[in-house]
């Protein structure tokens, strides 16, 4: 790789899918996902098949679903990892329509057929800001009054917050399997610290040379750049229409009473797909009131 490069963006969609989505890297695939698994304590998974990954349009009222990684372990378990780089306000609803995509019946089969479904986002942004100390979140549906009883093991969700990780870091030798992997995805992890971890773990050892690979790669390394650049734009052209959106309503907040006003940005920045928490900072209203607002629209 030329020395004029920035840093590797691990979280860069061509690279992924060539370090994670491949045949040849399904152990390192499997790797991370039991990683994640292992945190609670969930049954592991001993194999992993890859599916395909495009799911049909025409069959999700035209809602585009694309998955990083999607496939299903022999014992019926289905697993999709995907990284989101921004946040806006629906994400949470957004994780669980592509759960529910996968949780699905094909014709002629019975309910017996349904099994464990996994959704495994990792997010380069909060999710959760008022749960501050934990970058690792797991969901399933249980009991509200003995949380001990699930109604079902076949929903499960996680949620994996990489700022909060990498704020939290501490030294490599201690990071356990799921921290190794997401100091492998963070870009603050210097590259002394990447190769500790990659002496320590063979499946990142295997990811990082996967990486290595796709660099010599001039069509690999033309698509990836085509990706930053178009993750650039969208993000500028995002942040154009927040900032537009903000000072107009800032400005209709002035004309009509600031506290009404307040209310009517924040309602404009939710239709935006802003996050909550950058509402709040942008209004100065809580996230609880912005939060009421959200689901009186």
């Amino acid at each position: 790789m030329s020395q004029n490069r920035k840093p590797i963006n691990r979280l860069n969609d061509v690279l992924m899918k060539y370090v994670f989505a491949r045949e040849e890297q399904k152990a390192v695939t499997l790797s991370l996902i039991n990683a994640v698994f292992a945190v609670e304590n969930y049954t592991l998974l001993e194999d992993f098949q890859f599916l395909d990954r495009e799911l049909d349009p025409r069959n999700l009222q035209d809602k585009e679903v694309r998955l990083d990684i999607l496939g299903r372990s022999s014992d019926g378990t289905s697993v999709n990892v995907e990284v989101q780089v921004d946040g806006f306000s629906w994400m949470t609803k957004r994780i669980l329509y592509y759960w529910a995509r996968r949780y699905a019946l094909k014709r002629g089969e019975t309910y017996g057929n349904l099994a464990r479904t996994v959704s495994i986002a990792i997010l380069n942004y909060v999710l959760f800001p008022e749960l501050p100390h934990e970058y690792h979140h797991a969901f399933a549906v249980q009991h509200t009054k003995h949380p001990e009883r699930h109604f079902t093991d076949d929903l499960e969700i996680h949620c994996i917050e990489l700022p909060k990780f990498e704020q939290q870091r501490g030294d490599v030798a201690s990071l356990n399997p799921l921290g190794k992997w997401l100091a492998y995805f963070s870009k603050k992890t210097s590259a002394a610290d990447l190769e500790a971890i990659a002496m320590q773990d063979p499946m990142i050892h295997q990811a990082v040379e996967a990486e290595h690979d796709f660099m010599q790669n001039p069509d690999f390394v033309s698509a990836y750049d085509i990706a930053e650049k178009a993750e650039r734009d969208r993000y500028a052209r995002e942040q154009f229409v927040r900032d537009e959106g903000l000072a107009k309503g800032l400005a209709q907040g002035r004309a009509e009473g600031w506290r009404d006003g307040k209310a009517e940005v924040a309602q404009n920045l939710l239709h935006l797909g802003m996050p909550v928490t950058q509402i709040s900072e942008a209004t100065g209203l809580s996230t609880a009131e912005i939060e009421a607002l959200h689901k009186v629209q």
